[in-house]
C-alpha cells in the first residue's frame, strides 16, 4: 500500500473514531488487512485512542476493542501507547478525558490494565490521571479496580509519591471522599510529599479556602436553608459501597431535586468532608508519625494556610499541636504571618494565647510586628474591601491592633531603614491616602450634586401643592385628603435628609486626614448615603402622591402604575449603591474584625 493511499485510509479512521461511525469502516480492518494499532495520526496516536479521547464514540469503542481481543496479542494491542509526548495508553486517556464507560470496558477485557504506568512520568496510573482532572465518577472506578500491588515503577500506586499524587490531586479536584479514603486505608501518605517534593495533602488542603465556612458567603435566604439541613443528609458517602448514602429524610424527599437546595446541601457536604479531612489528618500525624515529621508537616501547612486565611484549618492543627504557634518560616511565627498577609481570623488566635503574645512581637530581621503592619497589605488583600477609603480605614485598624501589643519601647523602635512604626506606615501608604482623599472627593461630590438637587426640588414642592390654593382663605384645595397629607409628610422627610445629606457629605471635603478614615469619614460618607436613599426614596413617594391627587378624577386607575413606576428609582438607587453601603455600615456600625475567635484553647 503507497503512502498517498494510507494517509487517505487514516484520515477516514480517525473521522469515523471521532464521529463514532463503526460501519463506515469496519470493512478496512476486516478486508484490507489494516493493523488494528496503527498510527493514525502525526502524535502517533492508534483508531482506539482517538475513539476513548472523544468520550463520545462509545460503540466504535465497543466495537473496536472486541475485534482487538479476538486477534492475535489484544492485550498487547490494548496497551499500546502514543509514540508522541507522554506515553499514555487508552485507559490513561480514558481517566483524563473522564470516560467512565470505556474504562470500564477496557478493564473488563483487560484487569491488569490499571496497574499500567506512563514510564517516563514518574509512573503515572490511570487513577492519577482520573484524580488530577478531576473526574468522580471515573476516579471511583478506577480506585475500586486499581490494587495495592508494586507494579514497573517499582512501587505501589498507593505508596511513596505516586500515591501522595493520587491524594494531593484529589483534594486539589475538590474529590474529598476519596481523600478521605486514601488517608484512611493508606495513612503513611499524609505524611508524604507529592512529585514537588514539598507538597502535602495538609498544605494543598490549605490552599483549598472557599471550600471551608470561613471562604463561604452564603445570602441570607442560603443560610437559612444550609442550618437547616441535618449532617446526616450530607453525609460523606462511602465509595466501597458504591456512593450510597442513608435514607432521605422528609426535606430531602420535598426539596432535593431542586438545583437550589441541591447546590447548597453540595456546599455543606464540601465543608464536612473539609472539616473531616483535616481532622483525620492531624490525628494520623500525632499518632502514627514522629514529632520532627508531625512538626514539619503541620507547621508548613499552617503557614500556607496563614496565606490563604484559611483559619479552620489552623485552629485544628493548634488543637491537636499546641506548639505550633512558635513555629517560623522566613523568621515569621504564625501571628507575624497573619499580619504580614492581614489575615484576622488567624490573628484573632492571639486572644487565646495572649500570655505568648508579647514573646511574638519581638523584633525579627529588624522589624517587629508593628512594622509589618505598618507596610501595605497585599493588593488581593486590599481589595476584601469596596472603596478606597474603606481599605485605608482596614489599614488603619491594622496597624492600631497590633499596636495594643506591643511594648512601649518596641512602638518607637527603628527597622533597617531607620524608621519607626508610624513613619514606616505613612510612608507605605502616602499613595492609598491620596488615592482614599480623591476617592471620598469624587463619590461626596457627585452625591452632594444629586442630594442639593433634591432640595430645592422639595423646598420648590411645598410652595407649589398640588391642585393649589383655595380663593376664599389660601388654603390647599387637598387639604383635609388622606393623599396629600401624605405628599406632605413625604416631601418634608426628603428636604429634611437631603439638606442632612448635603452637610454630611460637605463635611468630607474639609476633613480627609490620615487619621480622619479611621472613624469619622467612614460615618459621615453612611449618613450621607443613607440620608440620600431616603431623599431618593420620599421624593418618589411624593410625586406619585401628587400625580394621585391631580389625575384621580380623571384617570382613576393611575394610582398603581405611579407607584410602580416610582420604586424603579428607588430600587436601581439600591442595586447600584448596596455595595458600597454595605460596606460602610459594616464598617461604622458593625463588629469589630478583631476578636476572641472561639474558645479554641480552653477545651
Amino acid at each position: 500500500m503507497n503512502s498517498i493511499k494510507r494517509d487517505a485510509i487514516s484520515r477516514q479512521i480517525y473521522k469515523a473514531a471521532i464521529q463514532d461511525d463503526w460501519d463506515s469502516v469496519s470493512h478496512i480492518f476486516e478486508t484490507e488487512n489494516w493493523r488494528l494499532n496503527a498510527e493514525i495520526s502525526l502524535y502517533g496516536e492508534t483508531p482506539l485512542h482517538i475513539a476513548v479521547g472523544t468520550n463520545s464514540s462509545h460503540r466504535f469503542v465497543e466495537k473496536l476493542v472486541k475485534m482487538i481481543v479476538t486477534s492475535g496479542n489484544g492485550v498487547g494491542m490494548l496497551r499500546t501507547t502514543i509514540k508522541v509526548g507522554r506515553p499514555y495508553n487508552a485507559l490513561h486517556l480514558a481517566g483524563k478525558r473522564g470516560n467512565c464507560k470505556d474504562a470500564k470496558l477496557l478493564v473488563d477485557y483487560d484487569p491488569e490494565f490499571p496497574q499500567t504506568v506512563v514510564s517516563d512520568d514518574g509512573g503515572t496510573t490511570p487513577l492519577e490521571m482520573a484524580a488530577w482532572k478531576g473526574h468522580k465518577e471515573t476516579v471511583h472506578y478506577l480506585l475500586s479496580v486499581t490494587r495495592d500491588e508494586v507494579g514497573l515503577s517499582g512501587t505501589s500506586p498507593f505508596r511513596g509519591t505516586p500515591g501522595a499524587n493520587i491524594l494531593t490531586q484529589a483534594i486539589a479536584t475538590g474529590l474529598y471522599d476519596v481523600a478521605l479514603y486514601l488517608v484512611e486505608k493508606y495513612p503513611d501518605l499524609v505524611g508524604q510529599t507529592n512529585y514537588t517534593g514539598s507538597a502535602t495533602a495538609l498544605s494543598i488542603l490549605a490552599t483549598k479556602r472557599n471550600d471551608f465556612p470561613s471562604g463561604c458567603h452564603l445570602t441570607f435566604w442560603q443560610h437559612i436553608i444550609y442550618s437547616r439541613l441535618d449532617d446526616t443528609e450530607v453525609k460523606v458517602a462511602d465509595i466501597e459501597s458504591g456512593g450510597r448514602g442513608p435514607a432521605r429524610t422528609l426535606l430531602r424527599r420535598i426539596f432535593g431535586k431542586a438545583p437550589y437546595v441541591k447546590h447548597i446541601r453540595q456546599i455543606k457536604a464540601t465543608h464536612l468532608q473539609t472539616e473531616q479531612l483535616v481532622k483525620q489528618i492531624c490525628s494520623t500525624l500525632i499518632m502514627n508519625f514522629e514529632d520532627t515529621t508531625t512538626w514539619k508537616v503541620l507547621g508548613h501547612a499552617i503557614h500556607i494556610a496563614v496565606r490563604h486565611g484559611t483559619h479552620e484549618l489552623i485552629e485544628e492543627c493548634i488543637r491537636n499541636y499546641p506548639e505550633l504557634i512558635r513555629y517560623e518560616v522566613e523568621g515569621l511565627n504564625l501571628f507575624k504571618a497573619a499580619i504580614n498577609h492581614r489575615q484576622e481570623k488567624v490573628f484573632n488566635l492571639m486572644y487565646q494565647i495572649s500570655a505568648h503574645s508579647l514573646d511574638t512581637m519581638a523584633k525579627v530581621n529588624g522589624e517587629n510586628a508593628l512594622h509589618l503592619a505598618a507596610n501595605l497589605a497585599p493588593y488581593h488583600r486590599l481589595r476584601t474591601v469596596t472603596g478606597v477609603a474603606l481599605q485605608m480605614q482596614r489599614e488603619l485598624l491594622w496597624f492600631k491592633e497590633v499596636d495594643k501589643f506591643m511594648e512601649p519601647a518596641q512602638r518607637v523602635s527603628l527597622n533597617n531603614e531607620k524608621k519607626t512604626p508610624r513613619m514606616l506606615f505613612t510612608d507605605e501608604h502616602r499613595q492609598l491616602l491620596t488615592d482614599a482623599q480623591q476617592w471620598t472627593q469624587n463619590t461626596s461630590s457627585s452625591s452632594t450634586v444629586v442630594a442639593a438637587l433634591l432640595v430645592t426640588i422639595a423646598f420648590a414642592a411645598l410652595f407649589t401643592v398640588p391642585g393649589g390654593n383655595k380663593d376664599s382663605d389660601g388654603q390647599a384645595r387637598f387639604l383635609t385628603d388622606a393623599v396629600f397629607l401624605l405628599f406632605v409628610i413625604s416631601d418634608a422627610i426628603a428636604l429634611f435628609s437631603s439638606a442632612t445629606s448635603v452637610l454630611m457629605f460637605l463635611s468630607t471635603l474639609t476633613h480627609s486626614s490620615q487619621e480622619d478614615f479611621l472613624y469619622a469619614l467612614p460615618l459621615r460618607l453612611t449618613l450621607g448615603l443613607i440620608s440620600l436613599f431616603i431623599s431618593v426614596a420620599t421624593t418618589m413617594v411624593a410625586f406619585s402622591a401628587t400625580l394621585v391627587l391631580v389625575l384621580r378624577d380623571k384617570i382613576q386607575w393611575i394610582a398603581v402604575p405611579v407607584t410602580l413606576m416610582a420604586c424603579i428609582p428607588i430600587l436601581l438607587f439600591l442595586w447600584l449603591q448596596y455595595p458600597l453601603l454595605l460596606e460602610l455600615v459594616r464598617a461604622t456600625f458593625g463588629k469589630n474584625i478583631f476578636g476572641q475567635q472561639n474558645n479554641l484553647l480552653l477545651h
